[in-house]
This record gives structure tokens, C-alpha cells and sequence, in this order.
């Protein structure tokens, strides 16, 4: 006689995406996406949050490992363009892999942090964009504020396809730019049917 299963089939519907996400900051950028799970709430993703700091090709190196060890779907790096001078070399290497997407602000990463209070369309350096969070009460030193506006999220994400409409991964867009809109529609949208 057969041996019947007792193990229930998990729902299609119900299978998360799991995405590992490595950073470059390494608390800035981790106290934010906490936040943003936080208030999202995904349905359709989960994540891991693996803050790594340096340059983008330790984040991708430290990222190839973990992919050959850690169980998810998918790998998204968060860097920033600042004056890295492998950076191009690790979006390519990213734009070559089907495991892992970069998500790249330009000129950093407090750029993405300040359009959730205002806008910022012209050229700007790190250090005056960072400057600028701070003035503008987004950043403490090089931690997110108390009273980070988290929830303002899609306001930084309608300045941030005004400043780049073709927002995609694994690229550099012009300065200002972000692609963490494209990120953010990971989390929320429900998977593509393959």
C-alpha cells in the first residue's frame, strides 16, 4: 500500500519572492529599508537585508557569495555613484547575471532619502547632497532621523521618474537620479506570470 503525503502543497498565489538586499551603507541605507518593509507590507516579497559597506565591488563580491550559500530569488545591491572607480565594471558584471539587479542613486544614496521632503533637480555633489539631507532633517550624521518621513515614499518616487524617466537597474542616471522606484515596484507588484 502506498504511502499518502500529510505535507500540504504551498498556494502559488501565496509563494513570496525572496530577494537578498546588500548595501553599501551600513546604516542608512539598512534603517531605511526596514522602514519602507515596515510601511509597504509586501504581499508578493520578501527581505533580507545584508549591509556590507565599502565600495560596490565588495557589496558584488560579498553578494556572488551569498548567492552560492543563502537561500532567495533574487540579489539587488544598493550603491551609490560617488567616485567609485569600479562601478561601471559591477553594472556590467550585473547586467550579465539574471540573479542580481543594481540599484544605483547618483551622486548617493541621501539623494533618494531627501526627495521624500523635497525636491533636488539640479547637478549636486555627495557632500552637498549630504549636507543637504542633514539641513533638511532627513539624516542625523550618517544615520536616518527620528522623524525620517517614511511614509512619503511614493513623493520620492514621482521626483525621482521626473529626474529620470527611464529609470532602470544596473545603470548610472544622470545626476540627479535613483532607481529605487524600481525596487519599490518589486516589493508591491505581483510577480510576472513566466
Amino acid at each position: 500500500m502506498g504511502r499518502h503525503s500529510t505535507r500540504k502543497t504551498r498556494n502559488p498565489k501565496n509563494v513570496k519572492i525572496r530577494y537578498a538586499v546588500f548595501t553599501e551603507g551600513l546604516v542608512t541605507e539598512r534603517q531605511y529599508l526596514e522602514l519602507l518593509y515596515q510601511q509597504i507590507r509586501p504581499k508578493h516579497a520578501t527581505i533580507k537585508i545584508h549591509a556590507i559597506g565599502g565600495e560596490p565591488s565588495r557589496v558584488l563580491k560579498e553578494c556572488n557569495k551569498a548567492l552560492r550559500k543563502d537561500d532567495f530569488d533574487h540579489a539587488i545591491p544598493i550603491v551609490d555613484v560617488d567616485q567609485h572607480q569600479r562601478l561601471n565594471e559591477v553594472l556590467t558584471s550585473c547586467r550579465n547575471s539574471s540573479e542580481v539587479d543594481t540599484i544605483v542613486s547618483n551622486p548617493c544614496f541621501e539623494l533618494w532619502l531627501l526627495w521624500h521632503t523635497q525636491n533636488q533637480t539640479g547637478y549636486i555633489e555627495s557632500r552637498g547632497c549630504v549636507n543637504l539631507a542633514h539641513r533638511a532633517k532627513v539624516t542625523d550624521e550618517k544615520a536616518l532621523a527620528t522623524r525620517f518621513p517614511h511614509a512619503n515614499y511614493e513623493a520620492a518616487i514621482e521626483r525621482a521618474r521626473k529626474a529620470w524617466p527611464g529609470l532602470t537597474p544596473n545603470e548610472i542616471g544622470p545626476n540627479p537620479s535613483s532607481a529605487m522606484p524600481w525596487f519599490i515596484d518589486l516589493l508591491v507588484s505581483p510577480p510576472k506570470e513566466k
